[in-house]
């Protein structure tokens, strides 16, 4: 599709967006994107189609439509997965999900509109359907009570769902009042047009932020363990560990190695005061660095989802209790706040969540800042995906919930071999893991990183060979610091051990990694 040279390209414009973009919040409550690619000035621009209305143009993806003058690109930074557009009360949010085979434009809108099904939080006002252009759209429209810890809370929902030949493109608009008081979705949709990408964006680069201000032995302990040339340290959840430390010292001294990181849950409204902190005073006198994890629970049946009660204030007195308990402690935590949260198996997921990634980023950076009043500068932050997004589509991606640069100190990496104890289920080597997601990870994050749990199964292959073909591997991956092995077991729906990730499963195992672990500077400290 070719455009008028007659139409004034206003890259003042575009270059003022991306700008804002770089640099910091454009309306009151959205959050800043943390980067911008250097080629984005080449992938959109907006022209002006008349008195009133400018086009928007994507090169990227392939699309353009009319949008109001007052209406800007406020975030190209990850081109490749989404584009946004705002004006003072909407909030435009655009994806391509390619279809096929593999996925149908069919499973693609159920799969994505399935937090609909939570009645309880969410108000599904419309559905319907309508032409553009010889094209189908889908329209679903809901909303949400306002949530009082998001500053100008966008708590209605509408998603256009435009099913092409070969991929659908969704258009998801947020607003902070009824969507027909504040311009509808038709003035943005109606002139949709097609044409072939021109455009391979690059990708988007997350930057360390440098030095955060940790007390001193916070400091010492991120050089210690994330320098750029520290060897790898390998930690370990055990379940009873560190409130009882029997079993744990049983397997060091299996192994004759000192773990210096033990892996700790911890959910919210679930430990009386104290708790966390007692645990916290028991790992250090056992010379652990504690990687702590907090999340929430699921929903019981009728029950509203607990990430809309935090972000309501419901749960400050826990949350600030907890946060000062950590901040008291003062020796060094890897904190790990709501992690594999593009995982549906996670209440905090978007999947959950309003189909919304940017309600785990306001969650994220709420309990940072209650860490922050209580002063808790011995807090090392750690953000943490899984491995694959569950649903794998475009807004589910990663990076939509990725809290910005100055929220996150380390990039944890979490891949698992299952085993193949259900069908569908394939035995994957450390490597077939590890290979695609470090070559992600390092394109995406310039930050250190860590491996936060990970473990093979035994249902399937030889996972003692597993283990040695992981510690010949360890040298591909020179960013990853620290890899925590995840002893414990998950457990099928009748009660039966579905997948044993026991570090000590076997003698020959036990050798493998004794034999290993010894050749860590870390073995005796």
């Amino acid at each position: 599709m070719k455009y008028s040279a007659n139409l004034t390209i206003i890259a003042l414009g575009c270059l003022l967006a991306l700008l804002m973009a770089a640099i910091g919040p454009h309306q009151p409550g959205s959050t800043p994107p943390s980067t911008i690619t250097s080629a984005a000035t080449g992938i959109y621009w907006v022209e002006e189609a008349s008195k009133d209305e400018n086009r928007f143009v994507n090169q990227v993806d392939g699309y353009s439509i009319t949008i109001p003058k007052q209406m800007n690109a406020v975030d190209m930074s990850v081109p490749a997965i989404r584009s946004v557009l705002e004006d003072e009360h909407r909030r435009v949010e655009t994806y391509k999900e390619t279809t096929g085979p593999e996925l149908s434009a069919a499973t693609y809108m159920e799969y994505s509109n399935r937090c609909l099904d939570n009645q309880v939080d969410h108000q599904q006002a419309h559905t319907g359907q309508l032409t553009l252009n010889g094209l189908t759209a889908k329209v679903t429209q809901w909303s949400r009570e306002k949530l009082q810890r998001i500053e100008n809370d966008r708590n209605y929902y509408t998603c256009v769902d435009i099913v092409g030949a070969d991929a659908v493109y969704t258009f998801f608009i947020k607003s902070d009042l009824p969507l027909e008081q504040c311009g509808g979705y038709l003035d943005i949709i109606k002139d949709f047009r097609t044409f072939p990408p021109s455009r391979q964006p690059e990708t988007a680069r997350f930057k360390h932020t440098g030095t955060r201000a940790w007390n001193d032995e916070t400091s010492q302990a991120f050089d210690r363990f994330f320098n750029p040339a520290s060897e790898i340290t390998w930690g370990i959840f055990e379940p009873t560990a560190p409130q009882q430390m029997d079993r744990l010292q049983t397997l060091e001294e299996q192994m004759d190695y000192k773990f210096p990181i033990i892996l700790m849950y911890s959910h919210i409204k679930e430990y009386p005061p104290g708790y966390v902190g007692q645990a916290l005073e028991k790992a250090y006198a056992a010379g652990k660095l504690v990687e702590l994890t907090l999340q929430s629970k699921d929903a019981a049946p009728g029950e509203s989802n607990m990430v809309y009660s935090i972000l309501n204030g419901e749960q400050d007195q826990f949350l600030r209790s907890y946060a000062q308990e950590v901040a008291d402690f003062g020796h060094p935590v890897l904190f790990r706040p709501f992690n594999e949260m593009n995982g549906d198996w996670c209440a905090y997921s978007g999947y959950h969540t309003s189909r919304d990634p940017e309600i785990f980023k306001e969650l994220y950076q709420y309990i940072y800042r209650i860490f922050t009043e209580a002063g808790a500068d011995n807090v090392i932050w750690i953000w943490n995906p899984n491995e694959r997004a569950f649903p794998d589509f475009k807004w589910n991606n990663e990076v939509m919930y990725y809290p910005g640069n100055r929220y996150v100190d380390v990039v944890g990496l979490t891949g698992y071999n299952t085993g193949t104890y259900y069908p569908g289920e394939t035995w994957r080597s450390f490597a077939a893991i590890y290979d695609p997601l470090w070559t992600k990870a390092a394109a995406w994050y310039d930050k250190p990183m860590m491996i936060t749990e990970f473990a093979s199964s035994s249902v399937g292959g030889s996972k003692a060979q597993w283990v040695a073909d992981m510690f010949a591997d360890r040298a591909k991956y020179p960013g990853i610091k620290v890899a925590i092995w995840w002893n414990g077991c998950d457990f099928d729906r009748h009660g039966n051990i579905a997948r044993p990730y026991f570090i000590d499963e076997s003698d020959e195992l036990v050798a493998i990694f004794k034999d290993n672990l010894s050749q860590q500077p870390t073995a005796k400290d």
